[in-house]
């Protein structure tokens, strides 16, 4: 009793705090709208107030939040009802929103470099143009010559590993290569290797190896298991496929992975050791460290700039201990191999002397290729030659040892597709093996060989080498060069159209996964009135899944999400994406109906649902190539006071104050929430590209419908849309039109269509929300930000330019000079203003370009949203991109550019770019998977970009940095591809710029350096609301709700509002929660938290989604229902890290931990 009547007491002082805030807010008369902003940050500060009282008192700091956040929507509610008329659109007013506090104690502050003895950006730097023009670095500066003397004291150990490397799609598509090759290559490895016990081979890529074991007899099956099993078959790496490490974005990557890892796992008992990444065209660190927490321990790479390559080798360092940038202890340090030459393939990694190595390519002999040699052939080894023969491959073998540190080397044995035929590999095993015999009993030579696999490779090496032997290496490997000034750097942004349908579906995918998750496993247990139903639907649904989860991992090889593979390929690629796509919604959907049903027991008891009547996503596509559609909420025919339902699912784990949009076919609707307050709203058009005559066209039949909603974490929110017989303008109000340059028939259909369009001369005008005013120029492009609370001024300019080549292709990026802008003196431009967002839209010849700035409580209130349509295909050899003019806030003192800008690798980490003025334009363009900061030199203010597509981004030598969209070439570029790149698609891009104002209240805490930079907390978060946005399911076409709509009375409870007691820290991000066993219950709980920086913004200190930081701790206990177990697992899931059961956990900055969630059946 006492207990009870100390929370009531707790309650009536929050009622207490809520009345003080109603009569603050309206306590005089007036529309002062500058009075009400200060009273509006008074309360904001009353509500920080409130949370400490609420955490000394004892009251759960979410229960406490919620009284609070619901006491601000109403204030804001009540004054937009009284006062919105009076109100300057620029300056309209939001709810003050709930932030949590970012301390000292939460912060973790590192050294600024990671202590290694090699940064890979100052062997960029320190490039001496001159050598990159001879195409190949074996020259004067590698002594080739080895010491007979040294052999005698230690025998020359050879590792020699036949291995074949096969791309799931390139030339021929995945089944194509599969039937025509791969099942060939793996029943002769089967085959061969039983001939003769010395006999190994080493095997990557999982996608293919899946559809052999399907296809394989029993007795093909037993024999491979017995292979695998003595350890002469080894998995290397085992991923679905080898991915690229450019493109790629964290899901996908740790995904595809599990997948591969797991599927031999399950069918052979077999685990992968050691990492082989040979043909992705530039190396990721980020790679690295995945590989170390799966629990790899070794890892081999192949394609890094021909000259750091030469470089590593003139020092013998290239074996390195590969540092993460943030990790000064190297706690996830990864023993790194880098292959030496041009390839992998045999004729260059036996040693330097290419014809000679061409010489023991005993393949060719079966296949006659002759490329790369110079008409040098294979010869075959007889018993007279063998001495001859033998006396040549070991002088390679020895020359090439001498750029290693131990005198261990390897050989690799194979190329793409080898073993393919009976021939072939008679032909490479019996020629060798004839030389293997000779050489080791021939003690003269001081050389053993041997055949091997990867493992057996590092355990011989790791037994010669010391610590100390072993050099630290830090940074990544891009961008990418072969020979010359040719550089890798066109395909951060080929096939643009497929690089954003991936980051569509892996944002679906995970969506997916934990709403399955959840379905399958919190509420069944509950054993409600609709589980009979999920049962006969879960198997479904978990087929359905592991189909997009194969899918999206065949998409991450190294010439999917490149896109550099042929035509038929890449739509090939695009119908898995598409089906993918389409699975993954149906899990979303059926998983949603089924938790909304399970949260509502007495809705389940009256209405007792046969079958799961699925909601649809509101996008919607046709085919693989068709830009997005989206479904509308049918509301023109709805009789007044009836409303339909929509449901928002957050996949995330912060809350989301958030504004959404969804399309009706009337305006005279309003929103309410699921307690039947009305929402606010706003009324806008749908605009429409016209790309043949590039004008604003606005749809005539449909409107979009923007209003604010609140999401709890991981859960579905219902709000209804409700239809009225005129327009609704207290909560909902519609957009203010404003055009210039707009001709007059198409200025004539806005009244047609229900809004008011006022058409102006060129002007500059502003547009802002209660934290920035962003100023324009007459051409409709962005000038500058400024921060309202501090008066500061950020000059950042877009704009947009197009390089025309002549050279380049799918890989390959050859500028051939600045580019040109795009004229944009006169363009058409639409302004729209309204209280709950502003945006502007633009069209220029090849792309409409829209920015949005919204008066949002949530992250989008901190973000100015970009979005570019881009279509170049009427266009020849050009390649658009989007300028950013930063270089105010990159200047020195001295008045010059600091050269510098940041982007992430592969949504995990951040890398310096720095632009090389010794070398050609295309070598200053890196990958930018999904983000890009500009940090202001002098420290006080920061804008950072975050993409929802990968994309090349580049520094050109005035400081611009431009920011690729798409690419159309007419010509191939020698790479093997054979095509240009024409098939380009009508192409969505989406941003979200983020400036930040730095008050520098924690201190001087380094977070930018030469080599790496930490974005804030909040700058993670909006990366992760950008590239998983909010999903919004609509009741399907034929149910009854859509034809004839609800009551006016509010049917059922607010939704699903998940299962945690308390959220997740700000910065510990849900990666995923993957089921693993259906029956069992089982699931991997992947956990990221984020590495953040210490330095706070001005204006953003304090994170918009009321949760908060705990320096990593979580009770995981307090996040699920308390039915489950936890234990650690690596990464991957394969390896058991701890028996004990986990309940509270610590995760360290930047790091990733798994952890295997089983039903607790005690």
């Amino acid at each position: 009793m006492k207990r009870f009547l100390f929370i009531r007491c707790k309650y009536f002082t929050v009622l207490a705090f809520v009345g003080c805030c109603l009569t603050f807010m309206f306590s005089s008369s007036g529309n002062d709208e500058k009075l009400y902003r200060n009273r509006i940050a008074s309360l904001t500060r009353m509500v920080s107030d409130m949370q400490s009282l609420l955490s000394r008192t004892g009251l759960s700091a979410v229960v406490g939040m919620e009284v609070v956040i619901e006491t601000t929507a109403k204030i804001d509610f009540l004054l937009v009802a009284t006062e919105f008329d009076s109100l300057d659109y620029r300056d309209s007013y939001i709810a003050p929103n709930i932030r949590a506090a970012i301390g000292k104690e939460n912060c973790v502050i590192e050294s600024e470099t990671s202590g290694a003895d090699i940064q890979v950006v100052d062997l960029y730097r320190n490039m001496d143009i001159a050598s990159a023009q001879s195409g190949h670095w074996m020259d004067k500066a590698i002594n080739w010559t080895w010491d007979s003397e040294s052999f005698k004291q230690r025998k020359l150990e050879v590792i020699m590993m036949p291995h074949s490397h096969n791309d799931p799609g390139w030339l021929k598509t995945f089944e194509q290569y599969f039937e025509q090759d791969t099942n060939g290559i793996l029943n002769n490895i089967v085959n061969f290797l039983e001939q003769k016990e010395t006999r190994k081979f080493s095997w990557a890529e999982i996608s293919f190896f899946s559809m052999w074991w399907e296809r394989a007899n029993d007795n093909q099956r037993a024999r491979m298991k017995a292979l695998v099993a003595s350890g002469r078959v080894e998995f290397i790496t085992a991923g679905w496929v080898m991915e690229d490490e450019a493109n790629t974005y964290l899901y996908a990557m740790v995904d595809q992975m599990i997948e591969g890892n797991h599927f031999i796992k399950d069918h052979l008992g077999a685990k992968a050791k050691s990492a082989w990444s040979i043909d992705p065209f530039g190396q990721s660190s980020t790679v690295a460290y995945l590989r170390k927490r799966m629990g790899f321990s070794n890892m081999v790479i192949q394609r890094t700039h021909y000259l750091v390559k030469k470089y590593l080798a003139s020092k013998k360092n290239l074996e390195f201990s590969w540092r993460q940038n943030w990790d000064p202890r190297g706690d996830n340090d990864m023993f790194t191999h880098m292959m030496t030459f041009s390839s992998y393939c045999t004729l260059d990694q036996c040693g330097p002397d290419k014809p000679t190595c061409c010489q023991f390519d005993f393949a060719r002999m079966a296949s006659g290729q002759t490329w790369g040699c110079q008409g040098n052939k294979p010869v075959v080894v007889t018993p007279y030659n063998v001495a001859e023969r033998s006396a040549k491959l070991v002088d390679q073998f020895k020359k090439k040892s001498t750029i290693y540190r131990s005198n261990v080397i390897l050989v690799a044995v194979g190329q793409d597709f080898s073993f393919r035929t009976v021939g072939e590999a008679r032909h490479v095993f019996e020629n060798n093996e004839m030389i293997m015999d000779f050489v080791n009993s021939h003690p003269e030579f001081n050389t053993h060989i041997k055949w091997g696999t990867l493992s057996d490779y590092f355990e011989l090496a790791h037994s010669r080498l010391r610590p100390s032997d072993i050099p630290h290496l830090s940074g990544d490997f891009f961008t990418y060069s072969d020979r010359n000034d040719d550089y890798w750097s066109g395909y951060f942004t080929s096939r643009a159209f497929f690089k954003k349908l991936d980051r569509i579906l892996e944002s679906r995918l995970r969506s997916a996964e934990i709403i399955f998750s959840m379905a399958n496993m919190f509420v069944q247990s509950d054993n409600n009135a609709v589980a009979n139903l999920w049962e006969g639907l879960a198997t479904e649904l978990m087929g359905k899944l592991t189909v997009a989860r194969r899918h999206l991992g065949l998409f991450q090889h190294h010439d999917g999400i490149t896109g550099t593979s042929r035509d038929p390929v890449v739509i090939d690629y695009g119908k898995k994406l598409f089906q993918a796509l389409a699975f993954a919604s149906e899990v979303i959907t059926q998983s949603g109906q089924y938790l909304l049903l399970s949260g509502d027991p007495l809705y389940v008891s009256k209405h007792a649902p046969k079958t799961l009547e699925a909601f649809v996503i509101d996008e919607s596509r046709t085919a693989p190539e068709s830009i997005e559609g989206i479904h509308f909420v049918p509301m023109k025919n709805t009789k007044a006071g009836k409303m339909k339902e929509v449901v928002f699912y957050n996949s995330l784990g912060f809350q989301r104050q958030q504004i959404v949009s969804v399309l009706v076919d009337s305006p005279n609707v309003e929103v309410q929430c699921h307690k039947g307050f009305n929402v606010h709203a706003q009324i806008a058009p749908k605009w429409m590209a016209e790309t043949s005559s590039w004008t604003i066209e606005l749809d005539p039949n449909l409107y979009e419908l923007w209003f604010t909603i609140n999401t709890k974490p991981l859960s579905l929110t219902r709000y209804f849309i409700v239809a009225r017989k005129k327009p609704a303008r207290k909560a909902t109000s519609i957009s203010t039109l404003y055009a210039m340059n707009v001709v007059k028939e198409v200025g004539e259909k806005f009244p047609a269509s229900g809004f008011q369009i006022e058409n102006t001369e060129p002007k500059e005008f502003k547009l802002s929300n209660y934290h920035y005013i962003l100023s324009f120029g007459e051409n409709g492009l962005l000038k500058s930000i400024k921060d309202r609370n501090t008066e500061r001024v950020i000059n950042v300019g877009l704009s947009f330019a197009a390089y025309h080549v002549n050279r380049g292709g799918a890989y390959l990026f050859y500028p051939g000079g600045p580019p040109k802008p795009l004229p944009s003196l006169a363009p058409p431009v639409v302004v729209e203003k309204g209280h709950l967002f502003s945006r502007v839209t633009v069209m220029f010849d090849n792309v409409m370009h829209s920015i949005r700035i919204m008066n949002s409580p949530g992250l989008d209130g901190y973000s100015i949203a970009v979005s570019n349509l881009v279509d170049l295909r009427k266009t020849s050899n050009r390649e658009l991109t989007m300028r950013i003019d930063a270089t105010d806030l990159m200047k020195m003192d001295d008045g010059e550019v600091k050269k510098t800008f940041y982007t992430d690798l592969n949504g995990f980490q951040m890398q310096a770019r720095h632009y090389h003025s010794q070398l050609p334009l295309q070598a200053s363009f890196y990958p930018m998977p999904s983000q890009m900061i500009i940090n202001g030199v002098k420290g006080s203010a920061r804008v950072t970009l975050h993409s929802a597509q990968s994309a090349g981004a580049g520094i050109t030598p005035e400081g611009f940095i431009d920011i690729m969209l798409d690419r159309r070439l007419m010509q191939d570029d020698g790479r093997g591809v054979q095509q240009g790149v024409k098939d380009n698609k009508l192409t969505p891009n989406d941003f979200w710029l983020v400036p930040e104002f730095f008050d520098n209240s924690l201190g001087t805490a380094r977070d930018a350096s030469d080599y790496a930079i930490k974005p804030t907390v909040m700058s993670q978060q909006a990366n992760l609301a950008l590239n998983n946005p909010l999903i919004a399911l609509l009741p399907a076409d034929d149910s009854k709700q859509v034809n004839e709509g609800h009551s006016g009375k509010v049917p059922s409870p607010g939704g699903f509002q998940g299962q945690a007691k308390s959220y997740l820290p700000c910065d510990v991000h849900l990666l995923n929660l993957r089921t693993m066993n259906l029956e069992e219950k089982e699931a991997l709980l992947i956990l990221h938290r984020l590495g953040h920086s210490c330095r706070v913004a001005s204006s953003g200190n304090l994170v918009p989604t009321n949760c908060s930081l705990n320096n990593g701790i979580i009770d995981l206990t307090n996040v699920t229902k308390d039915l489950f177990k936890f234990t650690e697992y690596s990464l991957n899931g394969i390896h058991n890290l701890s028996e004990a059961h986990q309940k509270t956990i610590q995760i360290n900055p930047f790091e990733i931990n798994t952890y295997l969630m089983q039903l607790d059946k005690k």
